[in-house]
């Protein structure tokens, strides 16, 4: 689960903010939503930010995934315009350096992973073991540009040191993390332990995201398929089922000439493949004992007097699509991970995303976290589905985005939070009057 994350001059963020999972204690209502961490630390299964287009909200969830590449890829500052990252609103503009920081839990063992990282260098990368209910912090290392101190400084020899040198000197622009990942030399097993946690544990799905193995991923995961069959149908889409279905590849090809054309040439030399059109999961290709097969996702669409017709993906809205992109997402939440999802009302309903969230919030069993940012305000006054402490604000100030949590905000519990957003009672909203801007005058 994720504990907290720092940010400071990054994108639209200057000053260090904070966004933390840790509840407010006092809070007595839905209590189911509190998960105590390795017994003792409390730690908030949900939250939802809410903030005005550009102020900031999804500027959060690129911080996440800039963290999570950097920790993982060792190419990953190579392969973006390091410049754009920084906030630029001032005159001083790069002149200090971008920092992240996370705290994560692991299986009950908390971490600490912190990154500066100005135009040129990594000035600061350090992983460390917290103990959140003690007040403590044991270093598993910590490097400054080039020079990397161990936890214990006395074990590692001067062969592992020159060699992290010379690692680090080869890839000056790469985190230790990623390079212990691909070249162990860092022999503190935390490290890999740490690292499993951004690999395996977080998922981040952006506005535009798809998953372009969602076929494969369906069909190898049995449990997480009859999750999505039972909750698309209640999703009340106008799908009463959906299924996998299997076909010869040679018999497919010969019903579907012009997509069969549209497949490499050399398809015999492909093990498996995934087609993907607009950001439609069109269908799955694989060779299984020596015979090719096709996956397709077919849902069974209701009709005219009860007509149920077998439709594709191709078939199915951008609403329907959005939502099984995020199904998946919310079983692995269910499961255990910290899913975050940017702007989660992307082509859904109120009603889909209340559906959803409220699924998250009232299912007992589960153990991880789910995280999203919306414009959708009528979740604001669904008590028994969001906790004061659970509602999050982004806004900006003088430029530059802010974040604060609606639990600041000491109100009695009988007061509309839906409300007092719409007054403008806890900023992060704007009202625009575009006749008014451009001297026009209207009787409605």
């Amino acid at each position: 689960m994720m504990l907290r994350l720092i940010l400071k001059n990054f994108l639209s963020f200057d000053e260090e903010v904070q966004f933390d999972m840790f509840p407010n204690m006092k809070r007595t209502s839905l209590s189911s939503h509190i998960s105590m961490l390795a017994g003792k630390l409390p730690v908030l299964k949900m939250a939802a930010i809410y903030g005005a287009n550009g102020a900031g909200k999804s500027n959060l969830v690129k911080a996440l995934e800039f963290i999570r590449a950097f920790a993982l890829n060792k190419n990953f500052i190579k392969s973006i315009e390091l410049k754009n990252f920084f906030y630029l609103l001032k005159e001083d503009a790069m002149k200090a350096p971008i920092c992240l920081a996370i705290e994560f839990e692991n299986q009950n063992r908390f971490f600490f992973y912190e990154i500066e990282i100005s135009q040129r260098d990594i000035e600061k990368e350090g992983l460390y073991e917290t103990f959140p209910l003690d007040n403590k912090v044991e270093p598993i290392f910590e490097r400054k540009r080039l020079k990397v101190t161990f936890a214990d400084s006395t074990t590692v020899d001067d062969a592992i040191v020159e060699a992290t040198k010379k690692m680090l000197a080869k890839n000056p622009m790469a985190s230790l993390l990623a390079l212990n990942g691909e070249f162990p030399i860092v022999q503190d097993p935390r490290c890999k332990f740490a690292a499993k946690w951004f690999k395996g544990q977080l998922e981040i799905i952006g506005v535009h995201s798809f998953l372009p193995t969602l076929i494969d991923l369906l069909r190898d995961n049995k449990p997480m398929m009859e999750f999505a069959r039972k909750l698309i149908y209640d999703l009340e889409v106008g799908v009463n089922d959906m299924n996998m279905a299997e076909s010869d590849f040679d018999q497919w090809a010969k019903n579907h000439i012009n997509l069969a054309n549209t497949l490499p040439g050399d398809i015999d030399k492909v093990k498996s493949m995934s087609l993907n059109a607009n950001n439609t999961p069109v269908l799955s290709i694989s060779m299984e004992d020596g015979v090719r097969k096709v996956y397709q996702l077919m849902f069974d669409n209701i009709g005219k007097d009860g007509y149920v017709g077998h439709l594709d993906t191709s078939s199915q809205s951008d609403g329907t699509l959005r939502a099984l992109t995020l199904l998946p997402a919310l079983y692995y939440a269910k499961m255990g991970k910290t899913v975050v999802v940017d702007e989660i009302n992307c082509c859904l309903s109120p009603t889909m995303v209340k559906g959803i969230v409220e699924f998250f919030s009232k299912t007992i069993d589960t153990v991880g976290q789910l995280i999203f940012t919306t414009h959708e305000e009528q979740l604001l006054d669904e008590r028994d589905i969001l906790r004061s402490d659970e509602i999050w604000f982004v806004d900006k100030k003088e430029g530059a985005s802010i974040i604060y949590s609606h639990n600041d905000f000491k109100e009695h519990h009988t007061i509309s939070p839906m409300r007092g957003y719409k007054e403008g009672r806890y900023g992060a909203i704007r009202y625009i009057n575009l006749l008014q801007k451009n001297g026009q005058e209207t009787d409605i």
